[in-house]
């Protein structure tokens, strides 16, 4: 729970609140106030009788992010920090003074990801909704969605169309989709701009061959996305009135994801290795979204 407390309310009037997202780093104080959410939410490290550390969720993140970044200890990693290891409490004092001085963002959000989907695994969404408003408050342009961390670079494009689209992919039926497409924003976040793009597109077709499929249409591994689009527009799901604009959003959907996917990611490279610039991966992402979003409404509409 997020308290309004004087200080805070005080900082808006002043305008002295982050109201720019920023990309770097994570301010200490919402460091510590994510830290303190843990021990709220999750429970405070205490090591049982039999020398068993309660509870285990602290223990098996750094066992998971020790062998992820190949180190014995996650205090190793750390640059210009001398961190004494306590034996009373080795996992949540390792995790926590981790995630205190850790100066890469990446590796902040890995602990942000890992925290989220235990919030989700015991099913509170009080946890999660706080540790978005954190970010917030602090001026991160991350949020968390589906246990994931996703880049806001744009509030509006955000709220009105990626929160959308994962609401409707995270529905039964859609969890191949919904896992590409939470894909293709983890690759752009790690600075994979061609991983994502290829990721966008499959998920938007595996979004077109899911619909076609529920409204028993033929669907074979041969279909390229064009054909998969003629397929779901033969399903006149949009009113017959709006031919032009079926037209039109044809081209524009020919156009967006998987004509970038075609043209910059999968078609082979000669002796250049081509890179895909930041822009056009994030354009993809959203476009993408936007279709999604689009393909799924018409279908639930006709239902």
């Amino acid at each position: 729970m997020i308290f309004n407390i004087f200080s805070k309310r005080e900082s808006r009037k002043a305008g002295t609140q982050a109201d720019v997202y920023q990309y770097i780093s994570i301010p200490d104080h919402v460091r510590k106030q994510i830290i303190l959410l843990l021990q709220r939410a999750i429970g405070h490290a205490e090591i049982d009788f039999d020398g068993t550390e309660i509870p285990e969720f602290y223990g098996n993140v750094c066992a998971t992010l020790r062998e992820e970044y190949g180190a014995f200890h996650l205090f190793d990693l750390l640059k210009d920090v001398e961190l004494k290891r306590s034996k009373t409490e080795p996992s949540f004092q390792e995790l926590a003074n981790f995630f205190l001085f850790e100066k890469r963002i990446e590796r902040c959000l890995d602990v942000l990801e890992y925290s989220a989907q235990e919030f989700l695994r015991r099913r509170n969404h009080e946890a999660i909704e706080t540790l978005n408003a954190r970010l917030r408050e602090g001026g991160v342009g991350f949020q968390i969605e589906n246990g994931v961390a996703i880049r806001v670079d744009q509030q509006i494009i955000h709220a009105e169309i990626i929160k959308p689209a994962l609401h409707f992919l995270s529905h039964k039926g859609f969890e191949g989709a919904n896992n590409e497409f939470l894909q293709a924003h983890k690759k752009y976040r790690e600075g994979d701009y061609k991983g994502s793009l290829i990721e966008s597109a499959k998920a938007f077709e595996s979004v077109l061959k899911i619909i076609l499929r529920k409204h028993g249409q033929t669907v074979t591994e041969r279909d390229t996305a064009l054909a998969l689009l003629n397929k779901f527009f033969g399903l006149n799901l949009l009113p017959i009135y709006l031919e032009k604009q079926i037209t039109d959003l044809k081209s524009l959907l020919q156009g967006g994801a998987p004509n970038v996917r075609n043209k910059e990611a999968a078609h082979g490279q000669g002796e250049d290795v081509r890179e895909v610039p930041e822009y056009l991966a994030a354009y993809g992402l959203h476009r993408t979204a936007s279709a999604i979003l689009l393909i799924i409404k018409a279908h639930e509409a006709r239902r």
